[in-house]
This record gives structure tokens, sequence and C-alpha cells, in this order.
């Protein structure tokens, strides 16, 4: 699964923030004179955020939402579903021991 965060159980929900910082680069850098600072206010983030955004790191929700109403993608759009299909590591058997009725083992 690619942009995993921080080696996470696949079985969770979670949300690809390298492929987020990518789409957020490929937008800044293909608008011509676009400039860090005046972006960050038209959001309403800070450039620190956008910085942080754009290297993969994880920013909170709300800047998230803001960064992906920039892009002009839904928020979903990087999600990543959990995989429910994995198998379990737990064991299905009882480690119990019940007696039987007839009294054996």
């Amino acid at each position: 699964m690619t942009g995993l965060q921080n080696a996470r159980d696949p079985s969770r929900a979670d949300y690809d923030f390298r492929k987020f910082a990518a789409a957020l680069k490929r937008k800044f850098y293909s608008e011509p004179n676009l400039a860090m600072r005046p972006l960050a206010s038209e959001i309403g983030v800070t450039i620190n955020d956008i910085s942080r955004a754009m290297g993969g790191q994880m920013v909170s929700v709300g800047k998230v939402i803001a960064l992906c109403r920039w892009l002009g993608v839904p928020v979903e759009h990087f999600y990543l579903e959990p995989e429910l299909d994995l198998k379990s590591t737990c064991s299905t058997r009882s480690n119990v021991k019940h007696e039987a009725r007839d009294g054996r083992h």
C-alpha cells in the first residue's frame, strides 16, 4: 500500500500524505509567479503548514481540508481505505479446555 503512514496497520484507515504532498508540489510549481506567503494567506494556513504538507508530513485535518480546496480535489481523494480482507493473526480456537459431559477431556 503506497503512502502508508508511520508503518501503521493496513487494516486501519489512513491518509496518503505522500500522494497529498506530490499533488501540492505539482500544483504549486506549475503555477508561475506563485509565492508561498500570499498562497498561505489566501488558503488560511501558515507557510510552515504548506511546507510540512509538501514535505509529506502530517498536518491537521483543517489544514488538509483547506489545502484540498485549493487543489480542487475532495479530501477523500487521498483517503486510504482499510484492507478489511487481511487474514487475522488471532487464533480462533479456544485455549480453554472443557470437560465432556461424560467426564472425558
